[in-house]
């Protein structure tokens, strides 16, 4: 019975394993409920458009790009001198003057300008960066004429009145007190001291220091507006509802009577390139709870044939905020809520930097982390996929500068003030679609960064610490205008 038993059991076992087993079929899968996902087309390259360039009798030169969609038009007049053309020991002068001419022109004073620009629904500014100044004005296209008039009043006709001037100079020496209070303004302004020496045009902030301002006076305010603001030294951009032909006839009725005294002022030359400082420097800021990091090096001028590929490799670098530093001091170590590198986009050779503000705590491995990056970057360079984002980064940054009126206006009167041509954008936009990966790496192995100075703005005995435990000599230490402490320890 037994025996019978186990033959029944090992039969059924056969059996069973003869027949393979059936699984169930896998469920079809839902359908999406948005249907199917689109497909993006390849982007297409975008050619930034170029101005056209008038000569209207008795006016300065005219770039204009002219747009008839809104009935806006946009006007800036340029001069290529800014705080570069500082004199020596008078840092700030070029901005005050800027602050100045805002303060009342031809017959009109201060409020009466002020209301004058209200009632024509308009805006205008003057502003001075570090290669050039510039008066905006924005107004609709029926207003066009009568805001000409104010604008050529500003321009050529300032009243630099003394009251304006004893209200105006304090409120922009309290700017400058309360920038000691802000680290990156800081690190800024310390980094251009060290990296381009005294002397240098662009080693002092464009707004100036206390020291320098305090200095400063009505006259001195007066005699660069006269040497700098000329016509034979100006070009008018101008983009909107308007046409070259209208512009022919409002341009010379404006700045009729805008004329200069004596011979112009000479072309701006291009500043010598600065010297990487062979220490760090500290700006102390004890107890602070961040430390304000940079790497700063020479950069190339906005003419150097190079500088597309490098802007390029920048942006892989610190450019977006899925840039590599971003992502692995803020995403993947959390040490800052973000961090940058930077590319000059001025006359001269400038300032490159990269850094990010960062804890106290971690400030040694925040600063090796920032320096370990840059040296991949040099000794690898970019991925292809890193560099096809970069490229889309700059296309996009084309489209955005180029979108508005008011934007190109804006990014035309930079080019013209820089002394580049008109068609800069379009053939850096070509250059740019243009490089390949050999040509971003080879860029990237140039880098001058990962051979930078540290610039740091923080507690002394952390940054102290930080540097000796990354073997990195002791800083110099600088106060908040950039100036050199002597004795300090």
């Amino acid at each position: 019975m037994k025996t019978l038993l186990l033959t029944l059991l090992a039969a059924l076992a056969l059996a069973c394993g003869s027949t393979p087993p059936t699984s169930a079929p896998a469920p079809e899968p839902a359908a999406d409920p948005l249907g199917p996902k689109p497909t993006l087309p390849t982007p297409t390259a975008f050619t930034p458009p170029v101005a056209e360039v008038l000569q209207p009798k008795g006016a300065p030169p005219v770039w204009l790009l002219a747009r008839d969609d809104l009935p806006l038009v946009t006007v800036q007049v340029v001069v290529p001198y800014g705080s570069a053309a500082d004199p020596a020991g008078k840092g700030g002068v070029a901005a005050l003057t800027a602050e100045m001419m805002e303060q009342g022109a031809g017959r009109r004073g201060a409020l009466e300008l002020s209301h004058a620009v209200d009632r024509l629904g308009a805006s205008l500014t003057v502003t001075a960066d570090r290669d050039l100044s510039a008066v905006r004005l924005v107004v609709l296209k029926q207003n066009l004429k009568p805001a000409l008039a104010l604008l050529a009043d500003v321009v050529g006709r300032p009243r630099f009145e003394a009251e304006e001037w004893a209200r105006t100079h304090p409120v922009w020496l309290a700017g400058l007190r309360t920038r000691a209070f802000e680290p990156s303004a800081v690190a800024s302004v310390a980094a251009d001291a060290a990296l381009f020496g005294p002397g240098h045009p662009y080693a002092h902030p464009v707004s100036g220091t206390v020291e320098s301002v305090e200095g400063l006076t009505l006259a001195d305010v007066k005699a660069f507006h006269a040497t700098h603001w000329r016509p034979d030294r100006a070009t008018v951009v101008v983009g909107g509802a308007v046409t070259a032909a209208e512009l022919e006839t409002l341009l010379p009725e404006a700045f009729l009577g805008w004329a200069g005294a004596g011979e112009p002022p000479p072309l701006p030359t291009t500043p010598s390139p600065p010297t990487t400082p062979t220490t760090p420097v500290l700006v102390a800021r004890p107890d602070s709870p961040q430390t304000m990091l940079l790497v700063v090096a020479p950069g190339p001028a906005a003419s150097a044939a190079g500088r597309p590929t490098a802007a390029l490799v920048y942006t892989v670098l610190g450019g977006t905020f899925t840039s590599r530093l971003n992502q692995v001091l803020r995403e993947d170590k959390g040490y800052t809520y973000g961090a940058r590198a930077r590319l000059p986009f001025e006359r001269g050779p400038g300032r490159a930097a990269a850094g990010a503000s960062v804890q106290t705590k971690v400030t040694q491995p925040a600063l090796s982390d920032l320096r370990a990056q840059l040296a991949k970057m040099q000794a690898e360079g970019p991925t292809a996929a890193e560099l096809e984002k970069a490229k889309a980064t700059a296309r996009n940054g084309d489209v955005q500068a180029y979108e508005a009126v008011d934007d190109a206006v804006d990014r035309l009167a930079l080019l013209a003030g820089l002394g580049l041509a008109p068609g800069y954008d379009a053939e850096t936009a070509k250059v740019t679609e243009a490089v390949d990966l050999e040509a971003a790496k080879q860029a990237a192995a140039g880098l001058t960064l990962p051979a930078g100075a540290v610039v740091a703005v923080g507690d002394p005995a952390v940054v102290r610490a930080a540097l000796q435990g990354l073997g990195l000599p002791a800083p110099e230490v600088r106060d908040a205008s950039g100036a050199v402490e002597t004795g300090a320890q």
